[in-house]
């Protein structure tokens, strides 16, 4: 810990100082542009429309058509340069089921320690986590990630920091339609039209298709989507907004490669691209997705919100899970375990805001619920041993497979032990939320702007299962709890800058995943998992505009992290869900734009995170002693990250980019004994307005420009690294757009 904190003390003054001299050498540029980065309105840290250089909060903003420029276009690809945040593809190349870890924070299951929110409305699936596969990316405009608790504005979910993704804004006439190709069969198309009327209202109505074979075997990705919006005034003081959208994914999902327990990759037959596992696999998902939104203003002070949103999925899964139990290297073996999943749900959400501004004050208080309903059946295959006597190997649906060759050796007619598609569980789950909150923002000098805010939430979960085991039961699991969050900043405004401190408490339910709550499995014991995180800031411009900054220290600690441990009581099911786990985070993010001449632009950020288990100990199972791992580094977290883009403009019809991203090391095991992982990449793109008509663009990039081999690093196993997913080699785009 003190290596840690010397280096951490250096770092930030260095990332400090560094900015200094950049100060002397711009303020001598008089003709570069103004900048605009931080006059970018963002309203997920407080609810309210507030520019970035006056909100005391760490907050980026992403432009999706600036990500497709660079070409990245897929989902977790809006976290590319953002301070603070590391994300891992695992079997998949896109958003299937990425791990993503804001300032150091690790989830339980899945992306459960950050919410998820559209257009401000919270966008969490059934089993309390977010779900990128199901956010309608080609409707969305803006991203804002938000590091650093939200749970006091927004409730469960938000615990280490938020991504709120907007849908497009209705702000002109305008129309666009775009073709892209690229290579691996990639092709999308997209068309949008905007128009405004007298008096305020407006429509935006917008198509996407995209197709893509695939780099990996088994890797294709559909998609098509529609999208309409509209605004309306009501009267001379309210305004109605609107809108729908429908989109149909299928993709599927190609699978792990196995290492040694020292993180060795192993020879596989067909390398990298090759697919290891038992087919069929996709993850299809269809829905829709509507919401309405009523602001009515009551005075010059008082203003109303009611907002409403409603979502419909139908999901269909066939997936391979990496068993590490079975990997015999010897025998050129590894195993998966065959999931097949078919569930459909229904999420109904609604909120009333009153925003209130009285001399000092600006206040927003407001009251929401949500409830959710999913109806799910899980079906399993591979060689499996019901009773555990030994007859069928002691396994649990076990496909073996010779990564030599590729080939499933157990799956053969002889086999009596192998099942296929057997149906496992099937229920019905009920979520329901209630929250109420207030934030004051209170002006206590011209200068000085104190912040206080609280929230109260009440949630519960009730499943009904119809089939646990293969065997019908009627049978039920519920569970409630409650938490109280609170929130405090204190933040200094002068001419260009913001200096602030903040305190917040995040929390989640804690739910976790439906199979989880099996009464034949596991007993739970139910407490909301809380994060308190502590936070120094200052971010602000000099030079005219033409350097711009934003630096943060800070310290966050969860307690009451879920765990599984053998059940004491002997009489009920064999795993208890409990609480108990701490867990810590420090660290340093950073972030440089600079504009040296009219032409040239740059970014600059770096990360320096150093998470803790302070307390992890897990119970041994059929009297083994318990294990202490407090202390130890989570798995699946750098210490460094950089990343650096330059923008210039060639000509008045080319600008060229450049972009290179580096990650540091990371534990792949619990036991920290193999650190690996690191990675860099390089990428080009570059615009073309086409002298002949201003109307036309062409946008090409190349990702990964010099095809680097690269892995994600997983570890199923507390003391050995287990399997890797390929990252995804060069890939160039070009797309053409039409404006008109």
């Amino acid at each position: 810990m003190k290596n840690s904190s010397q280096m951490f003390g250096g770092v930030a003054a260095a990332a400090i100082t560094a900015m200094l001299p950049l100060d002397a050498a711009l303020a001598q540029s008089s003709n570069a542009a103004e900048a605009t980065e931080l006059d970018e309105i963002v309203v997920t840290a407080t609810r309210r429309g507030k520019p970035l250089l006056e909100t005391a909060a760490s907050i980026t903003v992403q432009s999706t058509a600036e990500l497709r420029k660079k070409g990245f276009v897929v989902g977790t690809d809006e976290f590319r340069g953002v301070p603070g945040v590391f994300f891992r593809r695992n079997e998949g190349d896109n958003e299937e089921f990425p791990f993503i870890a804001i300032r150091g924070i690790t989830g339980n299951h899945g992306n459960d320690t950050f919410l998820a929110l559209v257009d401000g409305v919270p966008f969490v699936g059934p089993d309390e986590e977010v779900l990128l596969y199901e956010v309608p990316y080609a409707a969305i405009d803006t991203i804002e990630i938000v590091r650093g608790p939200v749970s006091a504005l927004y409730g469960r979910g938000g615990i280490a920091g938020a991504v709120n993704y907007r849908t497009r804004s209705i702000t002109s006439d305008r129309g666009e339609v775009a073709v892209g190709v690229g290579n691996e069969g990639f092709t999308r198309f997209d068309a949008q039209l905007d128009r405004s009327f007298d008096g305020g209202a407006g429509i935006s109505l917008s198509a996407t298709y995209e197709d893509f074979e695939g780099w990996r075997e088994h890797s294709q990705r559909e998609l098509a989507s529609i999208f309409f919006k509209g605004t309306v005034p009501v009267g001379d003081r309210g305004t109605l907004n609107g809108y729908l959208t429908y989109f149909e994914r299928k993709a599927e999902v190609p699978g792990a490669i196995p290492t040694l327990a020292d993180g060795t990759i192993v020879d596989v037959g067909g390398g990298a691209e090759t697919f290891l596992g038992w087919l069929p696999t996709y993850n299809d998902v269809d829905g829709m997705i509507g919401a309405v939104k009523y602001e009515h203003r009551v005075s010059e002070s008082l203003t109303l919100q009611f907002t409403g949103q409603a979502r419909q999925f139908d999901s269909d899964a066939s997936l391979n899970f990496y068993d590490f139990f079975e990997f015999d290297p010897e025998n050129t073996i590894m195993g998966v375990n065959g999931f097949a999943s078919v569930n459909e749900a229904q999420v109904l959400f609604g909120e009333a805001t009153a925003s209130w501004t009285a001399g000092r004050h600006s206040i927003i208080a407001g009251l929401s619920g949500e409830r959710t309903e999913l109806d799910e059946q899980d079906r399993w295959s591979g060689e499996i041993d019901p009773f555990f006597t030994g007859e069928c190997g002691f396994r649990f649906y076990a496909i073996l497979i010779d990564y030599s060759t590729g080939e499933v050796v157990n799956d053969t007619p002889d086999n009596t032990c192998f099942v296929r598609g057997e149906l496992r569980t099937v229920g019905d789950t009920t979520n329901t939320f209630y929250g109420a909150f207030i934030q004051d923002e209170i002006a206590l000098t011209k200068n000085w702007t104190l912040t206080l805010g609280l929230r109260y939430d009440e949630f519960d979960r009730d499943v009904d299962f119809s089939v646990i085991g293969t065997q019908p039961v009627d049978q039920q699991a519920t569970g409630d709890a409650d938490a109280v969050t609170p929130k405090a900043s204190l933040s200094y405004s002068y001419d260009n800058g913001i200096l602030y401190g903040s305190y917040g408490r995040g929390f989640n339910s804690n739910f976790g995943p439906v199979w989880q709550w099996e009464p034949d499995r596991y007993a739970r014991e139910e407490k909301p998992t809380t994060i308190d995180s502590y936070e120094l800031g200052w971010k602000g411009r000099t030079a005219n505009g033409h350097v711009e900054w934003e630096t943060a220290v800070f310290y966050l600690e969860q307690t009451d992290r879920r765990i599984f441990v053998s059940n004491p009581d002997l009489t009920g099911p064999p795993t208890l869900a409990t609480t108990g786990q701490k867990y810590s985070s420090r660290g340093l993010e950073a972030a440089l734009r600079f504009r040296p001449t009219e032409r040239t632009s740059g970014v600059f950020t770096y990360t320096y995170v150093d998470p803790e288990w302070d307390e992890l100990i897990i119970a041994g199972s059929f009297g083994a002693p318990d294990v202490d791992f407090s202390g130890v580094t989570p798995t699946g977290v750098p210490e460094h990250m950089f990343y650096v883009e330059l923008e210039h403009e060639l000509t008045n019809w080319v600008t060229a980019r450049m972009t290179y991203e580096w990650y540091d090391d990371y534990y792949v095991d619990l036991s920290n004994s193999v650190k690996t992982g690191s990675y860099d990449l390089l990428g080009a793109s570059a615009t073309f307005a086409l002298p002949a008509n201003d109307n036309l663009t062409v946008d090409v990039s190349i990702t990964n420009l010099l095809d680097d081999e690269y892995f994600f690093f997983f570890g199923g196993s507390r003391t050995a690294v287990t399997h890797v997913s390929p990252g995804v080699p060069r890939l160039a785009r070009a797309t053409l757009r039409w404006r008109f």
